[in-house]
């Protein structure tokens, strides 16, 4: 075989390999670009009010639940409702009220994991996950970009995935997907970025709530 033929043969060969080791960094590219936006459109607002729709589901264990809720945040403040389930955070300190049993966890907001507001997973994302664009999925109202993301170190999620509004810049879900099988989905029903919120949202006080339980794990 000649040198120019197996020169002709190579260059497609050569030139499909750099297309495929080039898509994965486009891709991640990508979903920053994506995520930076959405960040910066959500830090805009002082306030926002997201009610959801909440799904859990593990094919493996047979497990499904289903529950109605919403989310207030404010800069790294939040509080979320999820049925009799409460989540409340200053920035500093995260207190999770088990409205059913009358008990309340106490912990760092830096340790609590599963403590993800909107504006945590989108600001900074960088230092946390790594982020890689999935799709464009079309829907009725709005197509959607799906981004994964990976935590850089091992934690009880091994992936998250945020899907963004391709014109608001909106966030239409957010899903965990932990170790065991388990999917937590969080599909956004109505943003408010006007809502009337009082500081005492972030915050939790023991004392109003006779005979509750305290759990401190900080």
């Amino acid at each position: 075989m000649s040198l120019n033929r197996s020169h002709a043969l190579l260059l497609p060969l050569m030139i499909s390999a750099g297309i495929l080791l080039a898509q994965p960094q486009r891709y991640e590219e990508k979903a920053d670009n994506i995520l930076a936006e959405a960040g910066e459109a959500l830090k805009a607002y002082d306030a926002i009010r997201m009610t959801f729709s909440y799904t859990m589901h593990n094919e493996e264990r047979e497990q499904y639940d289903h529950a109605e809720g919403f989310i207030l945040t404010s800069g790294d403040k939040y509080y979320l409702r999820q049925g009799l389930h409460h989540m409340i955070s200053d920035g500093t300190t995260t207190w999770t009220f088990l409205e059913e049993v009358n008990e309340v966890h106490i912990s760092y907001a830096e340790d609590t994991e599963a403590a993800l507001s909107p504006i945590s997973v989108l600001d900074n994302f960088h230092e946390d996950f790594r982020a890689r664009w999935i799709r464009l999925e079309p829907r009725e109202d709005e197509d959607i970009h799906v981004i994964d993301l990976v935590p850089h170190h091992p934690q009880t999620f091994y992936k998250f995935r945020v899907a963004i509004g391709e014109q608001s810049n909106d966030i239409a879900f957010m899903e965990a997907h932990d170790r065991q099988g388990g999917i937590y989905r969080y599909e956004i029903t109505s943003i408010d970025t006007s809502p009337d919120i009082s500081e005492q949202k972030f915050t939790f006080d023991p004392e109003e709530h006779p005979d509750i339980e305290v759990v401190d794990l900080r």
